[in-house]
């Protein structure tokens, strides 16, 4: 296990399974294994994961899950609201044979705690969700939280204040480029490019 890499990471989740019918009122798109891999290499890094608890919420199929059982996290559960998501992670997890406790729970409403959380939620583009809902969560339930947000200055600094209002502090944030491939039926490019801020905070 030590003698991974970061490349390692990115390789072995893009052979994780992608959301077969992805429900737009749930903001439902993949983290792409670049941008996962980046995130859970710094967590890594940083001492964030190995022999730690990790928690994996709004999991979707699994990425963050995954990759952190296999950087030597002591006991890994994704929460997940959508059951065909949650069919797709188990899968995932049985074919690259890691152990992964997912779950049907919402997020929002959990009581379980972890020493490190990974989430990619909604970004509250569609409907009435709004993702400072589940970094809320995510910062109650875990000692460090890495989140990624909608990369706008005006959303980061009501995050920042967010988080500090809350007792935490944001240590680090991340700017990338999040692919989104055309998978709603409102989408009229192959590919859109948006900017997101990958968001530490302890």
């Amino acid at each position: 296990m030590f003698s991974l890499k970061q490349k390692d990471i990115e390789i072995l989740l893009s052979q994780v399974q992608t959301f077969q019918n992805p429900r737009v009122e749930l903001e439902q798109y993949q983290t792409p294994p670049r941008i996962a891999a980046v995130i859970l290499w710094r967590a890594y890094q940083l001492g964030h994961i190995e022999n730690k608890t990790v928690g994996d919420f709004c999991c979707g199929t699994g990425m963050f899950g995954i990759g952190a059982k296999k950087l030597g996290a002591k006991e890994v559960s994704g929460l997940e609201i959508d059951k065909k998501a949650l069919e797709i992670a188990k899968q995932n997890a049985v074919k690259l044979n890691l152990k992964v406790n997912f779950m049907e729970e919402d997020v929002r409403t959990t009581k379980r705690r972890f020493d490190t959380v990974f989430m990619n939620s909604p970004f509250g583009i569609q409907g009435e969700i709004k993702d400072q809902e589940f970094l809320l969560s995510a910062l109650n339930a875990s000692d460090v939280t890495y989140s990624i947000h909608l990369y706008q200055e005006k959303n980061i600094e009501f995050l920042r204040n967010f988080v500090k209002e809350h007792n935490k502090e944001v240590k680090e944030i991340i700017k990338a480029e999040f692919e989104i491939p055309k998978i709603y039926r409102f989408h009229t490019k192959k590919q859109h490019i948006i900017k997101v801020a990958i968001m530490q905070t302890k």
